[in-house]
């Protein structure tokens, strides 16, 4: 799925008008208002409410919930073109968002920022359909949307604040920042997508970190999923990361006397607690 910028789904003259033929034969009053201004991220639309159709039953899911529930068509704006199906998914494009239904997941939808995020990472095609609507993160700092995903990446998530964007996270690194609560933990929110390492042999992501002094989630196949924080990350990654001598993080960072500690593939970097510092060590 492209941009919306450049929809693989245009509008053609036939599809509006069956569209605005079907409208008027259901009797509806309006649509949301065209004139819809949309807001950073989650934030509602400042659309005036349309009156809400009744669903008879030749209504998809998709239409059902759009038709039925007025917040929708206020995040959403209008329909761009028609509902395309593919594959058991149905989907529809609107001036704000998408909106998309399978028999096991049930209808639901992505707009805003989160939406943009999701076309810009490939939508259905890599992180398949979205399995929440969007909803406000625990913390009510942020927003977010959960995707079915697929087989190569797993489940998956787009996160949104106003300081970090919205950043998809998937696989083994999303694993392990659910393990430790997502946002709530001591990772706090991505500052990046989950992406292939330098060396093509694994996947990592940034986070902003609790303390907002950074962290990463690293994973490789023979070691594992593991975090670097703080002033140890700083070092490691100013090293070349998994390029250099120490290789990827063989362990998450764990207190000893004296200060802190993360183990990697070729070494250890310990940090001083006295002096601030952090050096690395060959094994």
């Amino acid at each position: 799925m492209t941009s919306r910028k450049g929809s693989i789904f245009r509008k053609s003259a036939a599809s509006t008008a069956t569209l605005l033929a079907a409208t008027l034969s259901l009797g509806l009053s309006g649509t949301a208002s065209g004139d819809v201004t949309q807001q950073t991220g989650a934030q509602q639309t400042g659309a005036q409410d349309t009156k809400a159709a009744p669903a008879p039953a030749q209504f998809s899911p998709i239409q059902e919930r759009y038709w039925n529930e007025p917040h929708l068509r206020r995040v959403l704006g209008n329909p761009v073109d028609s509902e395309q199906s593919t594959n058991g998914m149905s989907y529809q494009e609107y001036q704000h968002g998408w909106m998309y239904h399978t028999e096991d997941t049930g209808a639901h939808e992505v707009h805003g920022a989160i939406s943009d995020r999701y076309e810009a990472l490939g939508g259905h095609s890599n992180y398949n359909v979205p399995i929440t609507d969007e909803l406000p993160t625990p913390d009510e700092v942020g927003r977010f949307n959960h995707f079915a995903g697929t087989e190569a990446i797993g489940t998956a998530s787009i996160y949104w604040t106003a300081e970090t964007g919205a950043h998809g996270v998937w696989g083994p690194v999303r694993e392990f920042w659910g393990q430790r609560g997502f946002e709530r933990g001591y990772l706090d929110y991505p500052v990046t997508d989950t992406a292939d390492t330098q060396e093509g042999d694994g996947v990592y992501t940034h986070f902003r970190g609790a303390d907002h002094a950074g962290a990463s989630v690293y994973w490789n196949r023979e070691t594992g999923t593991h975090s670097v924080r703080g002033t140890i990350r700083e070092l490691w990654l100013s090293m070349g990361a998994e390029t250099s001598w120490l290789g990827y993080p063989d362990s998450n960072e764990y207190g000893v006397p004296g200060g802190r500690r993360s183990d990697f593939q070729g070494g250890y970097i310990y940090w001083n607690a006295s002096t601030g510092k952090a050096t690395a060590h060959r094994y």
